[in-house]
């Protein structure tokens, strides 16, 4: 059984008083999250989820975020997390195209959930803490958990739609597993004294696993913060002793202009994605904190980490860094042919955290080359001048670093993100 929510079971089992997440002056402990979201799990199966049945959530960085999710996913159901900003009609899309059996909304969301479920047909029900805490308190914890196979989808994660109609990629449990794991043990490093700061939102891929996954894998301390505050979040790192900051590039530049003197001292490493970080700001923010950041390159449809640069190897700034563990990575001209080092190509990617295809969407599969077990991202980026051992090589597993490409030759896009979509 490879259920990701097993990631919480194992933990709990572990250290049940370690604190899992914070929020503010509360706290919430490994044994008493475990509980809340096995009683989540028989709630939702009280209220006749199916297994397979997709469920939406429509929460900001909250604990009931996090108890929702694992509680989908240990009744056996898919997860379909969605920006709580949505408008009803986007909303509406989305539960319509998910065939979502309920959606999970925050009791002040400013977005169009209950509009956009009852245009869909779909259950709404408005999350108020209190209230939900009561709710939960009248289900016992379902004591198994649904058995899940790697392959079977564990998350529904659809995209920006930047370039047409929004898509479910369909994530597995055993990919969303791999790249947390691999985040936490080979690029985080984690252990269970770390204390992330997670201001990056959860219903995205990048809050998703390298956040929350990875920080409930390793037992860590998820310090969650709702709304990006750069005064609040120095605060925070200061008053928890924060080890792992985790944001987006324009985050980095509101921290590093900030007046502030706060003392993040107990930061032993950042993570940036989401955008190119501009190097000035990655030499201006590591020589007044005097703590590493390191960027990356993934997507919603890889789970999404594929390349990172490593605190143990040489980092290149402004680079996406090298393939991560069981991933490969070739640039390809427009006939699937190797680039030569040093011209700009499109990523191609293969490895154990791609999606399973698009829902209900096979010729947009079809189109990103999933029937070869090769995912065509879109992607382009000019490789560095050192880009492979060899510029004929078949697929790569550790490259040198690769730099964004910043050439008007790009049509697609040019950043390093992390979970662009």
């Amino acid at each position: 059984m490879v259920n990701l929510a097993e990631f919480l079971v194992d933990t709990a089992g572990r250290q049940p008083r370690r604190p899992a997440l914070r929020l503010g002056s509360k706290a919430i402990a490994y044994g008493e999250l475990d509980e809340l979201s096995a009683r989540a799990a028989a709630m939702l199966l009280a209220d006749g989820l199916c297994a397979g049945d997709r469920v939406a959530l429509m929460l900001p960085n909250v604990p009931e975020f996090v108890i929702l999710y694992y509680g989908i996913l240990r009744a056996g159901g898919i997860a379909v997390p969605m920006n709580p900003l949505l408008r009803d009609r986007e909303t509406h899309f989305h539960l319509r195209d998910s065939a979502a059996a309920a959606l999970y909304e925050w009791h002040r969301a400013p977005g169009g959930g209950a509009q956009g479920a009852a245009a869909a047909g779909v259950r709404h029900h408005a999350v108020e803490p209190t209230a939900f805490a009561a709710l939960l308190a009248g289900h016992e914890p379902l004591p198994d958990m649904a058995a899940a196979a790697p392959d079977d989808i564990a998350v529904l994660l659809y995209t920006s739609g930047t370039t047409g109609r929004p898509k479910g990629a369909a994530l597995t449990h055993a990919g969303l597993r791999h790249n947390a794991e691999t985040n936490a043990v080979h690029v985080q490093r984690s252990t269970s004294d770390d204390v992330v700061v997670g201001c990056l939102p959860l219903f995205h891929i990048f809050g998703q696993t390298c956040t929350m996954n990875a920080a409930i894998l390793s037992g860590a301390s998820l310090v969650l913060i709702s709304r990006f505050d750069a005064h609040e979040v120095l605060d925070t790192i200061e008053r928890d002793r924060a080890t792992v900051f985790e944001g987006v590039p324009t985050m980095y530049t509101a921290l590093l202009q900030h007046p502030g003197a706060a003392d993040i001292s107990s930061l032993r490493m950042c993570i940036s994605g989401g955008a190119s970080l501009p190097v000035e700001v990655l030499h201006g923010f590591e020589q007044r904190f005097g703590c590493p950041v390191l960027e990356g390159y993934g997507m919603s449809e890889t789970s999404p980490v594929v390349t990172f640069n490593h605190l143990d190897r040489p980092r290149k700034a402004g680079s996406i860094g090298t393939p991560v563990r069981d991933f490969e990575v070739r640039l390809l001209d427009e006939d699937g042919n190797d680039v030569p080092s040093g011209d700009i190509g499109e990523i191609a990617v293969r490895g154990p955290g791609l999606m399973k295809g698009y829902w209900n969407q096979p010729e947009a599969t079809a189109r990103t080359r999933m029937a070869t077990s090769t995912l065509s991202t879109g992607r382009r980026i000019s490789s560095s001048a050192a880009a492979t051992t060899s510029t004929r090589a078949r697929w790569r597993r550790c490259p040198t670093s690769i730099l964004p490409s910043r050439s008007p030759r790009s049509s697609a896009c040019r950043t390093s993100a992390l979970a662009r979509k």
